[in-house]
């Protein structure tokens, strides 16, 4: 449970400091295509160089293939669309953290389609959770229709994403093999999108933009290994919970690069997230117990 624990917190801090990354490269002018064509494309490469280094079979049955780029295609490039599109009609930071609603759907999804049923400390971390969104979240005026559609159906993608890593046959796959079969529908779609649509292109500033790139990639394939290691151990709910580290570190690595502001609002969100995390691992370690 611990090291499941310390694999996710270590998941959620590399994709927390991620956006940062890709947030600079995208100011400098790097088009959005081809960004995601070169982080899906270190996703791919990285996973094949540890299958091989390991030696993991690429072999698969076709239905864990097929579930796996499944996985991926709802998980990082649905996820990303819906939440692209968000951005266009809300800021940023409330896109995020509606999408950040999805440890919540977790839960729900667990808890009632798979009969696994809510303890009292789930209900109070999911309470929690939804009333620190909230806060993290604080708005003026009324939010768009569309981007709030957007962003809490990506919240749907990416929490299907997180529970198919705990069902179905991909799962029986070592992570490396399974890893490379998520990141193989973005990586071709965007291979093909981008310089049909003119956007493939090298990033500002030489060597510092090629440094950012990169390492968005490898911060991403790190994360992304380290997240479905944590779940292998423990569990897509409490995994869910402790990942929601991740816009924690997103506001104080985004506040010390690019000085963003910090609310009273962003402040109480943030505690409340942590207690979300605390009662969820209470929960996980009175289930260990028993």
């Amino acid at each position: 449970m611990l090291v499941g624990i310390i694999a996710v917190a270590g998941a959620a801090t590399l994709l927390g400091i991620l956006p940062s990354l890709q947030k600079q490269v995208l100011v400098d002018g790097l088009p959005m295509n081809s960004l995601m064509a070169y982080t899906n494309l270190i996703i791919t490469l990285v996973s094949l160089l540890m299958a091989l280094a390991k030696k993991r079979s690429l072999r698969a049955r076709p239905v864990q293939a097929f579930q796996a780029m499944v996985m991926g295609t709802a998980g990082m490039l649905v996820t990303a669309m819906l939440l692209n599109n968000a951005y266009l009609y809300l800021p940023v930071g409330v896109a995020i953290m509606l999408n950040f609603l999805y440890p919540t759907v977790v839960c729900v999804v667990m808890g009632t389609l798979f009969r696994q049923g809510f303890t009292k400390l789930q209900l109070a971390a999911i309470a929690c959770s939804i009333l620190g969104m909230v806060c993290l979240a604080g708005k003026g005026g009324e939010l768009h229709p569309v981007g709030l559609l957007c962003a809490l159906a990506s919240a749907f993608t990416y929490g299907g994403y997180l529970i198919a890593n705990e069902k179905g046959p991909a799962n029986e796959l070592p992570i490396e093999t399974k890893l490379f079969y998520v990141s193989l529908p973005g990586t071709v779609l965007f291979w093909i999108l981008a310089p049909a649509t003119n956007t493939l292109a090298a990033p500002a500033g030489g060597l510092t933009g090629w440094v950012y790139v990169i390492g968005a990639g490898l911060f991403t394939v790190c994360g992304y290994f380290l997240m479905m290691y944590g779940i292998s151990r423990m569990g897509a709910s409490t995994a869910a919970f402790v990942s929601m580290l991740e816009p924690i570190v997103s506001v104080v690595f985004g506040t010390i690069w690019f000085h963003d502001p910090i609310t009273v609002g962003v402040v109480a969100g943030g505690l409340l997230v942590l207690g979300s995390i605390l009662l969820i691992a209470m929960d996980g370690n009175k289930k260990a117990a028993s």
